[in-house]
């Protein structure tokens, strides 16, 4: 505000603020974009919202010199997957501190403008989740919106709709209503999901909120409905009808018509009372089972938001108070580099145990080697550790007046502290990854999805029996599976010989596999059944594919830089070359075969874009996608504007609601059976 500007600056000075802004303007859009779109935040909420209000007071400063300046803008979360849909009332940001003298100020603005108009204050959790828009038309869900920017918010409809205690339908009291509210993810699932993680070697979720925002706009929606998201909603935005006068009744309201809401909300007659209340939940917060990083006060009389009004990104008649993160200083005793399944080389700081948030912290993640160099975060340096998300404790700050004189930098290795090859870097990306196939930690995922059914599919050969093989040192690698003899099987501990035939039988029956299945279970980074299917196809041997180039490989549709850079570096790998080798010896790898394609144009499937629901009594899910893709077509996992025709099967769910609505063509099995035999003839 222009009052609290004290001083006067010169013209050098202005222009030195200018320079300044830009700066630090540039640094907020980045944030911005790594919260919002990439849910991948490199600094904490406290360090975030000092930088914000920081360029929002130099902000405020070149406003009264006059200076053109580009403004701060609302987060967008959009993400191009998803059709996006405007709100029926704009949904805003909540201004927020950190400050106890900011909130009563808050409370004067408010009294000054209201003058003689009585008013109280609401007090709700505020919960670390993602914003969500429900529209209701005549009592019946009609869409979900993400906040988006504000404005226009992306449709996860279908997501939303795994949340098992979402309402379908509600007491229809308007034409069209939207509630407000915030999916997130509950603390036990979240400690379960980075448990399972951790065992598998793969890199931990920074915390709830991110994981709830990332899954939320997950394009797999069986993806989405095992995360098992949770809702909570608290607030009421267009209504076509006045049916309450009092937020407190909005809260009510919203739990009559089912929907899960805070644990507790409080009533507070002024400020005072409201900063007790604020203390109270402060106090209490830790027994939720959802994370709460702070309390939302609002004015509880409906009828003065009118007059309070709003700024362009929030609202007069609320605001957030945050709780400071709590932090507390450590030394560094070591830092070890961890190996996790994709190869990706984490580096976590070994520290001396204190205590943070009621428990013992010794360890703590670096994230990766920018993040060291960009901190000089080094072995001996004592250390400001916070929880982020009450869970997962990182490095915020380094102590460098306490550093001994003898410290030196943290270089990181190039080579693999497990197996010692080279590592990589790929274009576009901070993590360095190990691409040896034979890599002791990634060896025993990558058998695992070697022998997956979306890869060579070698039934019989699973987790449990993956692990006692490698006990007795009989895999190592991928080839060793084809190396597999019957006595290898029958010594395993309860393991007969029937299932030991067995095993070897499917082992032998893999050997025929088409080219994209090999390909895909190798595991190279970014290498999916899709792109599996479109380089076996184009290059038709293994070999052809090993001589490409970079150049070659990125004229492929969907294929760019960082992909290509992947599948260039994995076939240069020693090992994998070794592997590769051993592969050849043992009749795994024939010269030429690969995915044959129609190229009969006036199919009916070719060049268009399928998804398949529910269940086909003819032949298999997977069966039906080969025959499709045979024909010149395309399988997507989730409906959107750019597919062109569901198959839906018996008891199909959402996906075929959600292609009705958006007008696809729609095949039953009998229609998929009779184009199928058309296109044949």
């Amino acid at each position: 505000m222009v009052s609290n500007i004290t001083k006067t600056y010169s013209t050098s000075e202005i222009r030195a603020l200018k320079a300044k802004y830009d700066k630090l303007l540039s640094e907020v859009n980045l944030h911005d974009r790594l919260y919002y779109r990439e849910n991948n935040p490199r600094i904490s909420d406290f360090e975030y919202d000092c930088l914000k209000s920081e360029v929002e007071r130099l902000q405020e400063i070149l406003a009264v010199y006059s200076v053109e300046i580009e403004d701060t803008a609302i987060g967008d979360d959009s993400n191009s997957g998803f059709q996006s849909f405007a709100h029926l009332s704009p949904m805003m940001s909540l201004s927020n501190t950190y400050s106890r003298e900011e909130l009563f100020q808050f409370s004067n603005h408010l009294g000054a403008t209201l003058g003689p108009r009585k008013f109280s204050y609401v007090i709700e959790p505020k919960i670390d989740g993602i914003a969500i828009n429900l529209i209701y038309k005549k009592g019946k869900i009609f869409r979900a919106l993400t906040r988006g920017n504000g404005v226009v918010g992306d449709d996860v409809s279908a997501n939303i709709k795994t949340i098992r205690d979402l309402p379908r339908e509600i007491e229809n009291y308007a034409e069209a209503i939207e509630i407000r509210g915030e999916v997130y993810m509950d603390k036990q699932t979240f400690i379960e999901i980075n448990k399972t993680r951790e065992e598998q070697g793969l890199e931990l979720f920074a915390n709830p909120r991110n994981l709830a925002a990332g899954t939320l706009k997950t394009l797999n929606i069986d993806e989405v409905a095992e995360r098992d998201l949770k809702l909570i909603t608290y607030a009421i935005g267009h209504c076509s009808e006045k049916i309450v006068n009092l937020q407190s009744e909005v809260l009510e309201l919203l739990k009559n018509f089912g929907f899960a809401s805070q644990e507790k909300y409080w009533l507070a007659e002024d400020i005072e009372g409201a900063w007790k209340c604020v203390e109270e939940l402060n106090e209490t917060r830790h027994i939720f089972p959802y994370w709460t990083d702070g309390a939302v006060l609002k004015v509880n009389e409906l009828q003065l938001y009118g007059i309070l009004g709003a700024t362009a990104k929030s609202p007069r008649w609320a605001i957030a108070y945050k709780f400071a993160p709590e932090r507390a200083t450590t030394k560094i005793k070591n830092i070890v580099l961890q190996v996790g399944r994709t190869g990706i080389i984490t580096p976590v700081a070994d520290l001396e145990s204190i205590q943070l948030s009621g428990t013992n912290v010794s360890r703590a993640t670096l994230h990766n080697a920018d993040e060291i160099s960009k901190k000089d975060i080094r072995i001996g340096d004592y250390v400001t550790v916070e929880k982020a998300g009450e869970i997962i404790p990182a490095i915020v700050a380094v102590d460098s007046t306490k550093r001994n004189a003898d410290s030196i930098p943290f270089i990181f290795p190039r080579t693999c502290p497990s197996c010692g090859s080279q590592l990589i870097q790929l274009p576009g990306e901070v993590a360095w990854r190990c691409q040896n196939l034979c890599c002791l930690p990634q060896i025993q995922r990558r058998l695992e999805h070697f022998v997956s059914r979306a890869a060579m599919d070698i039934d019989g050969l699973g987790t449990v029996i993956i692990e006692k093989l490698m006990a007795v040192k009989k895999l190592n690698n991928i080839a060793d599976i084809y190396r597999l003899t019957f006595n290898d099987l029958e010594c395993l501990e309860k393991f007969g010989t029937k299932s030991a035939l067995k095993i070897l039988s499917n082992i032998d029956g893999s050997k025929n596999r088409p080219l994209w299945r090999l390909l895909h279970g190798f595991g190279i980074l970014g290498i999916g059944e899709q792109t599996a299917k479109i380089l076996a196809s184009h290059f038709h041997s293994l070999d052809n594919l090993i001589a490409a180039t970079p150049e070659e490989l990125e004229q492929l549709n969907g294929i760019g830089m960082k992909l290509s850079s992947a599948i260039v570096a994995f076939f240069r790998e020693q090992h994998n070359g070794n592997t590769l080798n051993d592969l050849r010896m043992l009749g795994i790898i024939p010269g030429d075969r690969h995915l044959e394609i129609s190229q009969n144009q006036n199919s009916k499937f070719y060049g268009k874009n399928f998804v398949l629901t529910g269940t086909l009594s003819s032949m298999t899910r997977q069966e039906a996608i080969e025959k499709i893709e045979h024909l010149g077509g395309n399988v997507a996992n989730t409906i959107s504007g750019r597919v062109n025709i569901l198959i839906a099967g018996e008891n199909c769910g959402s996906k075929l609601e959600k292609a009705q609505s958006l007008g696809l063509e729609i095949w039953n099995e009998t229609d998929l059976l009779e184009n199928l035999n058309g296109s044949v003839a």
